[in-house]
């Protein structure tokens, strides 16, 4: 059963990809009684992406105006002149939320471009998958970004609010991509040299097992605090690592940079300070090391 909760003026979505299509379609299937869609520039092709999903398309920015919830849906590098390409056609009443993946420079680039035209910006970063439509997690920053986040999950969207200022979204998304591409392409590097060696079955069982024992953030706490006392013994079994990869046949960038970020660690001397006492939490631990390595 669908609900029409919320806002009953058109939502509009800049950018008929998957994410645009996919958000549209289901924010369609809530109850919202239309999603307009506009793609710049507008091509047969994507508008009949954008009109199989149910959304009504516009030729150009000008019918934009309709809306009071925009969102663009299109590519980092389209993201600004998407902004000075609509802005103008808003209306003032209207929030402009950017859903595009960008660093924070590059965000409040775009709303730069948004609020100089008179318009609200919302700086919005997209933590799951496209094809979960409005169940995607969804972090919003900006000014009255909370009244946002209420505002879209009374329409059934999954969206937290997480700062008051534009860029702060994005920060998030941009960093945590390191942990979130960063693991993907370890599990790429690592079990393909474990396959190429017969063990790539044990080598991930035993690696989720150990995962499997406590709270992600309880784990991510034990690594980050004990990292401070054993740098340099893991460094060493980094380097017998660096050697199995290679022998496999495989480049151990990966790993190298891994034994590199270990080295500096244990060259600052911080395990010898401690003496044997790891920090009592992931703050602490973070605190010793903007010491050990300040900013240039």
């Amino acid at each position: 059963m669908t609900r029409s909760t919320g806002p009953q003026e058109p939502i509009a979505i800049i950018g008929a990809g998957q994410l645009g299509t996919s958000l549209g379609k289901s924010l369609l299937a809530q109850g919202v009684p239309k999603v307009l869609a506009c793609n710049l520039p507008s091509d047969t092709k994507t508008r009949a992406r954008a009109e199989a999903a149910g959304m009504s398309w516009l030729e150009s920015p000008e019918g934009l105006g309709e809306a009071r919830i925009i969102f663009s849906a299109v590519t980092a590098d389209s993201a600004v002149h998407a902004a000075k390409a609509c802005a103008p056609s808003i209306h003032p009443d209207a929030v402009y939320i950017d859903l595009n993946s960008m660093g924070p420079n590059e965000k409040n680039a775009a709303a730069e471009v948004v609020t100089s035209a008179g318009r609200k910006f919302i700086d919005g970063a997209v933590l799951g998958a496209a094809a979960d439509g409005i169940k995607m997690p969804i972090i919003v920053s900006g000014e009255n970004a909370q009244a946002v986040a209420e505002r879209l999950t009374l329409l059934g969207m999954n969206v937290r609010a997480v700062g008051t200022k534009s860029g702060e979204a994005a920060a998030i998304k941009i960093v945590r991509s390191v942990l979130a591409k960063g693991l993907e392409v370890l599990y790429v590097e690592a079990l393909l040299s474990a396959h190429r060696l017969g063990v790539d079955t044990e080598v991930l069982k035993t690696f989720c097992d150990w995962l499997d024992m406590r709270p992600a953030a309880a784990s991510a706490q034990i690594l980050v605090t004990t990292h401070l006392l054993h740098a340099e013994r893991r460094m060493h079994e980094l380097d017998m690592s660096i050697a199995a990869v290679r022998e496999t046949g495989v480049e151990p960038v990966l790993t190298q940079a891994i034994r590199d970020r270990l080295a500096m660690t244990a060259a600052t001397g911080i395990s010898a300070q401690l003496a044997g006492v790891p920090p009592k939490s992931t703050a602490e631990a973070l605190d010793l090391l903007e010491k050990i390595f300040p900013k240039a």
